[in-house]
């Protein structure tokens, strides 16, 4: 009668040796791959003296200084610090009571934690406009700082070149609206005989800093920077990089039921399709575009897409944003 031999379960030290050393060659070569792709990625070739000015970079970051070094896009290490803010906006909007994009043409002045608001003596705010006109003429803010704008082509004067978004939350201080966070987007254009020709852009979080225990103004908490070489290489003069920018930095689509409100000019009609909540569409520069040439856009005026569709593909952080998200 045969008898059948039971072998041992398990791999033989042979066996787990020769494994090893063939996961140390795979893992190996995989190493050798990926410092091969990293240095093969574009890198930045300087970075320039910004001459931002005292009152900017204390605006903007709450430091003292005149000029900002800062690295020549493509950035990928500011692209990291964007991913960041990234994961940061949409954490502070998906939380949101409302959210309002304020478009400007100067720097922000006005950071403030909490808004005064009583729904008994002031006006419903369900629009950028209406948190504008509730500031300006409740709370003292000047009429300059924030422009009363609605979208591209409505108002024919120039797009605004920087946006102040507010991001508003869950209040526990009676008569006073909390303010989560506010996001700075500024685009600053140099062309000075001086001044390295180009365009700085930077995008910045304002919010309570971690040892508040009563509202105050809010704080810088961090963001990213970087700066735009004119798309023309080597130009001899301003006028050939004259359309570089990037604009516009948010669409507001309203809601579809104000159609019945007729206004002029026509173009603000094109913007009413949300069915329910009114939204916006949000642009952050990218860092690693190399430039901010102009691009194409052939829609017609009484089109919407023909505000925003040039923005299409010229930037990685584009965001679709509810105005009121936690309603």
């Amino acid at each position: 009668m045969n008898r059948r031999v039971h072998q041992p379960g398990g791999f033989t030290s042979v066996e787990l040796l020769l494994v090893l050393a063939l996961s140390a060659v795979i893992l190996g070569g995989a190493v050798v791959s990926y410092g091969t792709i990293v240095r093969s990625q574009p890198s930045v070739s300087s970075v320039v003296t910004v001459p931002l000015g005292n009152v900017r970079i204390l605006n903007f970051f709450g430091v003292t200084a005149s000029t900002r070094n800062v690295a020549m896009a493509p950035q990928y290490g500011a692209l990291s610090q964007a991913e960041e803010l990234r994961e940061q906006f949409m954490t502070d909007t998906i939380s949101a009571t409302a959210v309002f994009c304020l478009p400007r043409d100067g720097v922000n002045t006005w950071r403030p934690a909490i808004i005064a608001f009583n729904p008994a003596l002031h006006d419903e705010i369900d629009t950028p406009q209406k948190f504008r006109e509730h500031i300006v003429n409740n709370l003292g803010i000047s009429a300059s700082l924030y422009r009363d704008y609605r979208n591209p082509l409505n108002d024919r004067t120039a797009v605004p070149q920087n946006a102040s978004i507010f991001v508003l939350g869950y209040s526990k201080y009676s008569g006073y609206l909390k303010v989560s966070a506010i996001y700075d987007i500024d685009v600053i254009r140099f062309t000075g005989s001086t001044e390295p020709n180009g365009i700085y852009a930077s995008v910045k979080r304002y919010a309570d800093s971690a040892t508040t225990t009563t509202p105050s103004t809010l704080a810088y908490m961090g963001g990213y920077e970087v700066f735009f070489p004119p798309s023309v290489p080597n130009p001899t003069n301003v006028t050939q990089w004259s359309n570089d920018g990037f604009t516009p930095l948010f669409i507001t689509f309203e809601r579809s039921t104000r159609l019945a409100l007729r206004e002029t000019p026509s173009t603000i009609e094109r913007f009413k399709r949300a069915a329910e909540r009114p939204f916006y569409f949000v642009w952050w520069p990218d860092p690693v575009a190399r430039h901010l040439g102009p691009v194409a856009n052939t829609f017609a005026s009484s089109d919407p897409r023909q505000a925003y569709n040039h923005m299409a593909g010229r930037s990685a952080f584009m965001f679709t944003v509810p105005m009121f998200p936690a309603l």
